[in-house]
């Protein structure tokens, strides 16, 4: 009977005979749950050790009595071995733990926190805010998808969780799947600064069912022209763009006062491109619709 190893891999030794030399030896390992209706898994060996050597079979998931067929192949000759083997515990695979190099007051005293992560197989990242490095007052609490990670993340400044000219401490955690999510990282005390409350900013926007029509979004005026919030003191990459309240994200569904004067799609599709009018009028920026964040520059309206 074969033994479980960690990680859910099962390995054995196999011992043959035979008299001629072997060369090119295959093998064939087949296994389901004992007495199930379900097919078997096969796992192909394609180099075979020779008699008394291990053989390693990955990535077994689940716990319970497995039966197996063992077919080995040599210079034309086959032979079948039947057995089971028990799986009892599955160690699921490590979930490397995120490191926070640096948070720091960028612009404005934007909280600003840098820490890059792998990005292969990374779920999502969760990271809290707490008044105390025990974290037992948390204050925020954000779980940024894996699609939406970027090593450097803004934090959060306009919801009323931040106070200004306060310590805090941050911590971040990685989910590499929805079961399994690593140990808590460093933990970084920071200060927060003197961030203000962010001014009305006068936008020119097209939803994301529209192609991008300069000469609609270029003009002065008419339909397209909204006001907005910024996460940021100023326009640019990574910032998130809010409703007139500075809480209310710019997504799809929250957009129906973005059409009380002309429905065309703004809360169903979002905004997928903006400009401002300040600073620099003539910029137009990429935005992803599902989140509200602005992505990079588009192109430019023309004078």
């Amino acid at each position: 009977m074969a033994t479980a190893t960690t990680k859910c891999n099962i390995s054995f030794q196999i011992y043959y005979t035979s008299s001629i030399p072997t060369t090119g030896a295959t093998a064939s390992f087949r296994y389901k749950i004992k007495d199930s209706a379900g097919s078997y898994t096969q796992y192909d060996i394609t180099s075979v050790p020779a008699s008394g050597g291990a053989i390693s079979i990955p990535n077994i998931q689940v716990t319970g009595e497995y039966e197996y067929i063992l077919e080995l192949s040599a210079n034309g000759v086959s032979d079948t071995h039947t057995g089971t083997f028990n799986v009892e515990k599955c160690t699921p695979p490590a979930c490397e733990i995120p490191v926070i190099k640096n948070v720091y007051l960028g612009e404005g005293d934007q909280i600003i926190m840098d820490y890059p992560v792998d990005e292969v197989d990374l779920y999502a990242i969760e990271y809290q805010i707490a008044t105390d490095d025990k974290f037992t007052n948390i204050v925020q609490v954000r779980v940024v998808m894996g699609s939406d990670y970027t090593p450097i993340e803004f934090i959060e400044m306009n919801d009323g969780t931040i106070t200004n000219e306060t310590a805090y401490y941050i911590r971040a955690r990685r989910h590499c799947s929805k079961s399994v999510v690593s140990d808590w990282s460093n933990v970084f005390g920071f200060r927060s600064g003197k961030w203000g409350v962010r001014r009305v900013l006068e936008a020119y926007c097209l939803p994301a069912n529209y192609d991008l029509d300069k000469k609609s979004i270029c003009q002065t005026g008419g339909v397209w022209k909204k006001q907005v919030i910024l996460d940021t003191p100023e326009p640019r990459a990574g910032s998130f763009i809010f409703l007139i309240d500075g809480i209310t994200s710019a997504i799809p569904g929250n957009l129906r006062e973005f059409e009380s004067d002309n429905p065309v799609g703004f809360n169903q599709h979002g905004i997928r491109w903006i400009r401002f009018e300040a600073p620099d009028w003539s910029i137009i920026y990429n935005v992803d619709p599902k989140i509200g964040k602005i992505i990079d520059i588009s192109s430019y309206c023309e004078s």
